[in-house]
Order: structure tokens, then sequence, then C-alpha cells
């Protein structure tokens, strides 16, 4: 573990970005090189993640970490390096089976009509559709700490008037 670095992905990234999400069967849109952070392992990319922006929201995604390399924290390290750059709400549809893993960040479940479009549209495919294939998607949401400071910060404010 001592030798994976997390960093931006470069254009050389975007051949392997595009078969590590084929590989899980993951969400082949959206997937410029330009939103995503690897985990480098001496020149071996054995993790990626990215923040898809949208016209009003972003969402997290495509989080993979190669199998051999599970359960040492790389998934934790690429989350963090994403998430430490947002200062608005992120959101993320992940199995419900995923849910306290994402809790640790912050993220907290939301029904999918909370989430913006075009989310909204997504989550209710996983919401509705998927399940009937017993596959069960929740949708869930962060807000960094930068932003609910600044809403308690503007709470008392406004108290104190």
């Amino acid at each position: 573990m001592s030798d994976v670095r997390i960093r931006p992905a470069t254009a050389a990234d975007q051949a392997t970005i595009k078969q590590m999400v084929k590989d899980e069967h993951l969400d082949p849109s959206a997937l410029d090189w330009s939103h995503f952070q690897v985990a480098d392992n001496s020149g071996e990319i054995i993790g990626i993640g990215q923040i898809r922006p949208y016209p009003k929201c972003r969402e997290l995604g495509s989080l993979i970490v190669k199998s051999a390399y599970r359960g040492i924290g790389v998934g934790i390290l690429l989350v963090k390096a994403l998430l430490e750059k947002e200062s608005g709400y992120v959101y993320l549809e992940c199995q419900i089976k995923n849910e306290t893993y994402y809790n640790r960040f912050g993220f907290k479940r939301i029904l999918w009509y909370q989430a913006p479009p075009p989310l909204k549209y997504k989550a209710f495919i996983g919401a509705v559709f998927l399940r009937v294939l017993g596959i069960h998607i929740i949708a869930m949401k962060y807000k960094p700490r930068l932003l609910l400071q600044t809403k308690r910060d503007e709470f008392h404010a406004h108290l104190s008037k």
C-alpha cells in the first residue's frame, strides 16, 4: 500500500478506465479521463473513480478497485481524493449493500425523487426497474463539511439579527 499514490488521470489512462468500467459492468456513459482520479501502484492503475459533472449537480461514480487490491484502503483513498475538492453537494447511486461503505464519508441515503435531474431519472430506473431483477439500487447525497459550516454560520447570523 505504501507504493500506491492517487493522481489525476491523464489522456493515456482513458483506455484503462474504459476497460475497468466495462469489466465491472458499470455505467459506461461519460467516461472522460479528465474527471477521474486513479490509484497508481508503481505504474499499474489499480483503482479509479470520478466526479461526473452535470449542469446542476455532481455525481461520484465509476469507483473500481482491482480485486487483488480490495480491502486495503485503496477505495477510501480514491473517495477522499475525489471529495476533497468538492464544495457543493455530490450524489451517487449504489447497491444497497454498499450503503454503509459510503456512510463513512458522509453520504446519506435519499429517495430517488430527491436527486436532481438528470440523476433523478437514473435513480428512478435503478430504484424501480433493476429491483425487478433483484438489484436494489439507492441514491445518496454528500454535503461537504465546508457547506455544513457555511449553512450553520448563515443560520447563526440570521438569529443574531
